[in-house]
């Protein structure tokens, strides 16, 4: 018994040529493709370009997040606030504080 073998399609070299041309054509095309979005992913402006963008929206996201975190805990940061104001100001305010005890001892003498 011989096994037969399913023939091949019947194609004729100019059919064959044909379309190894339309596909190396394809071919050709999905790398100029792939080459143009590579160009310009490593293009050094668009890189620049993109990594602005994260940092913004990050920059962006952390304001919005701290704006929240003040807007919910507005008590505490004023109080943080005027903590902060008066520990700057204690040189100038225990200046005053000294000029006016001062000031009330002295009194005029009468003659």
């Amino acid at each position: 018994m011989s096994t037969i073998l399913p023939e091949e399609p019947v194609v004729t070299d100019r059919e064959s040529v044909i379309l190894s041309n339309a596909e190396r054509r394809y071919l050709r095309r999905k790398l100029k493709d792939s080459l143009a979005v590579t160009r310009d992913v490593l293009n050094p402006r668009n890189q620049l370009r993109r990594l602005v963008e994260r940092q913004t929206t990050q920059a962006k996201q952390i304001a919005d997040e701290t704006v929240q975190i003040a807007k919910n805990n507005a008590p505490i940061v004023g109080v943080i606030g005027v903590s902060a104001l008066l520990i700057a100001m204690r040189g100038p305010i225990s200046r005053w504080i000294s000029r006016l005890r001062h000031s009330k001892t002295k009194t005029p003498t009468s003659k």
